[in-house]
């Protein structure tokens, strides 16, 4: 029998919106292969990128790429717990 490496899964609602986060153990970074299915990235919409950097950087969150202009948008990462982008 084998034990999935699952330890906690957390639904958080965003309007009409669901999250699934999935904790587990042992994590691992995301292949380079595009067409490996799995992980590849969540992105969210502020209304305002400076105000929603500066909640994360009070929290102690820190920006893994600090966001750049692309245009008519921003876009920043940061990395969850484990040190996944």
């Amino acid at each position: 029998m084998k034990i999935l490496p699952m330890k906690e899964i957390v639904y958080i609602e965003l309007g009409d919106t669901v999250l699934e986060i999935i904790s587990v153990d042992e994590p691992k970074a995301k292949s380079n292969n595009p067409w490996e299915v799995g992980y590849r990235g969540i992105a969210l919409e502020v209304d305002n990128m400076a105000t929603a950097v500066n909640y994360l950087k009070d929290k102690g969150i820190a920006m893994a790429q600090e966001p750049i202009d692309l245009g008519n948008s921003f876009r920043g990462e940061i990395r969850d717990p484990d040190g996944l982008l």
